[in-house]
């Protein structure tokens, strides 16, 4: 699988930051004149003819090398493949791409080729993750700036465990109050991850966002300044913690993690709740780490779908259609009083083992496996 470290760099000299940063506006205009091109060549682009129409022209007014000019051609391909149809695109971000095979890491540090007959090395803060994970093949490295800090996104090329077969299964429930609720198919939690103090941080900063960018227009006439940097970095780092945590449980219990699908759901009009929960917290972010982390550690995952999982009791199965957003789940039919979201978890646990057996890997009773 590939994975990408976002390293930050140490301070840079005078000289070696002038360039960086020389370097990284010829790349921003390379790429707009690529797309400039794109609208000259009157065809549909492809590698092929775009760089037959104008690499010649760009080489000789850009000093960078040949690799990162031709970067900056399949920038320009993939911003044009997703342009709506609307304003012309521009590309206006801080960055720079270089292949991996024009990048050496050494000394904990980048050496790259700034300018067509000039290496320059880039020092690193490498971390004890972060060298864990370089000792494996690189590819592509961008370097971005961040305000006055400088980082480099080196993609590695890190190989997959092979998954263990499961012992049990963890179901796993995303929350509004709680961020997530682990259970076994068993009914033992496992897991939680209270949300409340969580939620209320975050409400602050959207409020302080608010204000801040309130005063910025009023005062500056500034319409897009990001001010939510804090507010991800918090979410990121949280979202890390809580992946590791589940992943390394898993992995200890020898158990399969089952996750909800929640693609579409932002979509369903009857979602208005869940909608406004998504988008308080990150929790496609969250899914995306426990799914790389998984991978790193063997740990199996599989998804299910969420339909019902909240409503259907985890001791008789009843589904209680009529039950609201209570905190508690009162099963009408046999008397069962639990947590609603442990309830869902168990449920998930026990959905995540069906979708196991239905793909025969694991052997239903009274029959024998194959594998």
């Amino acid at each position: 699988m590939k994975l990408t470290l976002k390293i930050k760099m140490r301070t840079l000299t005078r000289r070696k930051e002038k360039m960086l940063i020389e370097a990284m506006s010829e790349f921003k205009a390379c790429v707009n004149e690529w797309l400039k091109a794109i609208d000259e060549l009157g065809e549909e682009p492809n590698r092929g003819n775009l760089h037959s129409f104008a690499y010649q022209r760009i080489r000789e007014k850009f000093n960078l090398h040949s690799n990162v000019i031709q970067d900056a051609m399949n920038l320009a391909l993939e911003i044009w493949r997703s342009w709506n149809g609307r304003e012309k695109p521009k590309f206006n971000s801080n960055c720079i791409y270089f292949k991996g095979v024009d990048v050496k890491i050494e000394n904990d540090g980048l050496v790259v080729p700034l300018r067509p007959r000039e290496r320059v090395y880039l020092p690193l803060y490498v971390r004890k993750y972060h060298r864990r994970y370089l000792q494996y093949k690189h590819g592509r490295v961008t370097i971005t700036k961040d305000r006055e800090d400088f980082y480099a996104c080196i993609s590695v090329k890190v190989p997959e465990k092979k998954p263990f077969k499961p012992q049990g299964f963890l179901g796993v429930d995303f929350g509004y109050y709680n961020i997530i609720v682990v259970a076994d198919e068993r009914g033992r939690e496992v897991m939680r991850f209270q949300g409340d103090e969580l939620i209320q941080r975050k409400e602050y900063y959207e409020k302080l966002r608010a204000r801040r960018q309130q005063r910025l227009m009023s005062i500056f006439g500034i319409k897009d300044k990001d001010l939510g940097h804090k507010d991800r970095n918090y979410v990121n780092n949280l979202n890390h913690k809580i992946a590791k945590e589940l992943v390394l449980t898993a992995k200890r219990m020898r158990k399969a993690i089952v996750i909800e699908k929640l693609k579409g759901v932002k979509k369903n009009r009857n979602a208005k709740k869940i909608r406004k929960i998504l988008h308080r917290w990150s929790y496609y972010n969250l899914i995306q780490k426990i799914k790389y982390k998984a991978k790193l550690e063997g740990v199996p995952v599989i998804e299910v779908s969420p339909r019902n999982t909240s409503k259907t009791c985890s001791n008789c199965g009843f589904i209680y259609k009529n039950f609201k957003n209570q905190r508690l789940f009162h099963c009408p039919n046999c008397g069962l009083i639990i947590d609603r979201d442990l309830n869902a978890s168990i449920n998930i646990a026990r959905k995540g083992l069906e979708e196991y057996k239905k793909r025969a890997l694991l052997p239903l009773k009274g029959e024998t496996s194959n594998l």
